[in-house]
């Protein structure tokens, strides 16, 4: 029989306890380590999970954001009041309230996929714009008033201000330079020019030679004199602000060609309701009533290669859907500046904005005879033309007849015949158009959630 000694096998017994311990330990860490990894493993899918989901639905919120400033930027496209865009299978949902007192578009976005919901904000306000800050604004032709004419706002000028008669300009005249003159006009506000002649103001006068004694040039104010006359400024639109809007128009828009029907008798006639815009046509363009009316719906601007008239009392509007903004008719032939690009008004021609008190219709003739020592007007308003309407040829002629009704004048010379009112009004001073630098909009907040 073999001997065993008590105690190597409590030692045995020992030892292998603890072996026995040891193995329990381990497997329960290596248990424990295993569960954590998976664990780790199924929060870091999870995360991944979400964080893809999340990104979709910020893709698909932003792209449908980004759509509705679109079309609020570029007044040709319209947009319901909720706007769609689905990509890879999320569809983000955008929609727009506009606050009137700060004149702000807020554009709300939202996307959803399964559990993840994101959304996204911008604000959007109108930039800048084009600034008319008198009634009457002229180049170094200067401006003939005459009997009978009246200008409500301020008169600018860097020629001559002839008046005749009993012309009244109700706010203050400014004849810049050192050739500037007042001559033969009343003004309720302040006179400001090189010389006067037979000027009657009811505030100052600011001049340097006056012809006559001051009996013959009555001053309700103060006679100050020497002085440091009034510098020449440039006209509120640049050619470069020009070309943009016509370039905008041809990125943007469509053409009706020479070639095509309605310019192949040399002039497109509009003669019925009709709503144009973004267009640019390569002919004259004859706008006129048949019938009870004719209402042109303006939903953009147009660009006529060639002469623009208005005949027999038609009436044109601007959109309701462009809310303040403001559209412009340009009459441009780059190929003849002198005899061509001329715009001309008969006959009762109705302007109206799109129902907000900021919006205009902008009649911009390019002739640049008058500033070329011709004589070819570039812009002739004749016989009640009226409304919303303002006119413009920063190097032409404009001729303004009888019974005339309008808000603001610009051009490199202007006459203005008897029974004419121009009245200014304050949204000029902030005219926004569809399109160019004054119909951008700024971005002045953008978050995301």
């Amino acid at each position: 029989m073999m001997y065993v000694n008590p105690q190597n096998l409590n030692a045995v017994r020992q030892t292998g306890a603890a072996m026995l311990l040891f193995v329990l330990f381990f497997s329960f860490a290596a248990g424990a380590m295993v569960f954590g990894f998976n664990q780790s493993m199924f929060v870091d899918l999870s995360d991944h999970n979400q964080l893809q989901r999340s990104k979709q639905a910020f893709f698909s919120a932003e792209s449908a954001l980004e759509d509705l400033a679109f079309r609020h930027s570029f007044g040709f496209m319209s947009y319901d009041d909720v706007e769609s865009v689905t990509i890879g299978g999320v569809t983000g949902y955008a929609t727009s309230t506009y606050d009137a007192p700060s004149d702000v578009y807020t554009i709300t976005s939202s996307a959803k996929l399964l559990t993840v919901v994101r959304n996204v904000q911008a604000e959007l306000t109108v930039g800048a714009g084009s600034s008319f800050n008198n009634g009457l604004q002229v180049g170094n032709g200067g401006v003939t008033l005459s009997n009978g004419s009246d200008i409500f706002g301020n008169v600018y000028s860097n020629g001559s201000i002839i008046g005749q008669g009993s012309a009244t300009v109700f706010g203050d005249i400014v004849s810049a330079g050192p050739s500037g003159l007042a001559q033969d006009i009343y003004a309720t506000g302040t006179i400001y020019a090189n010389t006067i002649d037979g000027i009657d103001a009811d505030g100052d006068a600011h001049f340097n030679v006056q012809i006559g004694s001051d009996g013959a040039n009555p001053v309700g104010g103060t006679r100050f004199t020497p002085v440091t006359n009034q510098p020449l400024i440039d006209l509120p639109l640049s050619t470069t602000t020009i070309q943009e809007w016509k370039d905008a128009i041809n990125d943007y828009g469509t053409v009706i060609a020479a070639t095509d029907a309605e310019c192949l008798g040399g002039t497109y006639t509009i003669d019925s309701n009709i709503t144009i815009g973004y267009v640019r046509i390569e002919c004259d363009v004859d706008i006129n009533k048949t019938g009870p009316s004719t209402v042109v719906t303006l939903d953009g601007p147009i660009w006529v290669e060639g002469n623009l008239s208005f005949t027999q009392g038609p009436t044109l509007q601007v959109h309701p859907s462009l809310g303040r903004r403001s559209v412009q008719l340009i009459a441009d032939n780059e190929s003849d500046r002198l005899t061509s690009s001329q715009i001309e008004i008969r006959n009762s021609t109705d302007f109206a904005g799109s129902g907000d008190y900021r919006s205009y219709i902008m009649l911009l003739s390019m002739n640049e005879s008058a500033s070329s020592s011709g004589s070819e007007p570039a812009i002739t308003v004749s016989q009640s033309a009226n409304g919303d309407v303002i006119v413009y040829a920063g190097a032409g002629l404009v001729t303004i007849g009888n019974n005339i009704d309008l808000r603001a004048v610009t051009g490199y010379q202007i006459d203005v015949a008897n029974g004419s009112s121009i009245t200014y009004e304050d949204g000029l001073r902030s005219l926004l158009f569809t399109s160019g630098p004054g119909g951008g909009y700024r971005l002045i907040d953008w978050q995301q959630q």
